[in-house]
């Protein structure tokens, strides 16, 4: 979000486009902000107290469900934000060892000779290494060091968003008598928002926040949801959105496990429920993995 500051706050030197483009990350931040901040106070402070008035159980179950995944989704939020994803992290002996390959080119915009899959982000004004694609919601470009992040943010935002959903229509029929027949009650509740304006019968204040805030975490439920299902795609095939969408594949020879561990790295299980910087297999351990998997490879290829 900073770097999206500094390029609408610049007099000169930006595009238009540029600027428009800073200026909807800023607005999708804060929209997840306040959604998500929302939602969750709503929930803990109003919503399970009058819906559970006698069964303090309940709520304090609702309340730890609530905890671990807000926990879970701001810790990835701000690993993503925190997290350096350009070329400029890599080690000086990396860097060597891949200018002695083939493996490497020069990037047009800052002239740096930069390893393969690497592309210039014009908002983050780096290059970003195996980048996927610059995230709106989250300001930042998500590459290589941080798509494990951004992975299990959209599950947990998934999940919240859903699970906060839920709760709001369990308030509804408690408030308001609203019955929901299923997924088209969606649909049939704008049309008796819109046919009041219209008459003039203007619904309560409190049911039409609660209403739009349903509507606020059904719409970024969805969005999170499509977004955790393709990257969990990207993931185990080793592709980025780039290569997908034209159909690049050279660097998908390896087992679904294996680009898997490489994103999600040696403890990987710690990853899916502890928002942490663990190691990865692209430090020292990368190479020492892809050792042990050639030598396995080349053992089980003399076996034969």
């Amino acid at each position: 979000m900073i770097q999206a500051f500094r390029i609408l706050c610049r007099c000169r030197g930006t595009k238009v486009q540029t600027r428009l483009m800073a200026l909807g990350s800023i607005f999708c931040m804060l929209y997840f902000l306040v959604v998500t901040f929302t939602v969750t106070a709503l929930a803990w402070f109003e919503i399970l107290p009058n819906l559970y008035p006698h069964k303090p159980d309940s709520i304090t179950s609702h309340k730890i469900v609530i905890s671990f995944v807000f926990v879970n989704a701001m810790g990835n939020c701000v690993l993503i934000l925190g997290t350096d994803t350009s070329i400029h992290r890599l080690s000086q002996e990396l860097k060597k060892k891949v200018l002695k390959t083939k493996e490497f080119k020069n990037c047009a915009v800052c002239h740096e000779a930069v390893p393969a899959r690497t592309h210039h982000c014009y908002l983050c004004e780096a290059c970003v290494l195996k980048r996927d694609h610059h995230c709106f919601f989250m300001t930042v470009c998500i590459g290589y060091f941080n798509h494990r992040y951004f992975v299990m943010f959209c599950f947990y935002m998934m999940v919240g968003t859903f699970y906060g959903m839920f709760l709001i229509v369990m308030y509804l029929k408690l408030l308001f008598n609203t019955t929901f027949y299923g997924p088209q009650t969606f649909i049939t509740i704008i049309y008796d928002l819109v046919y009041g304006f219209l008459t003039e019968h203007y619904p309560n204040e409190k049911f039409l926040f609660l209403v739009i805030l349903m509507y606020c975490s059904l719409t970024a439920g969805m969005i999170a949801a499509s977004l955790w299902f393709w990257h969990v795609l990207l993931v185990i095939s080793g592709q980025t959105t780039h290569e997908a969408r034209r159909g690049i594949a050279r660097h998908t020879g390896k087992s679904y496990y294996r680009n898997f561990v490489d994103i999600f790295g040696k403890y990987w299980i710690l990853s899916v429920f502890v928002p942490a910087p663990l190691p990865m297999y692209y430090d020292p351990l990368f190479e020492d993995y892809q050792k042990r998997n050639n030598k396995k490879e080349h053992g089980e290829c003399k076996h034969d």
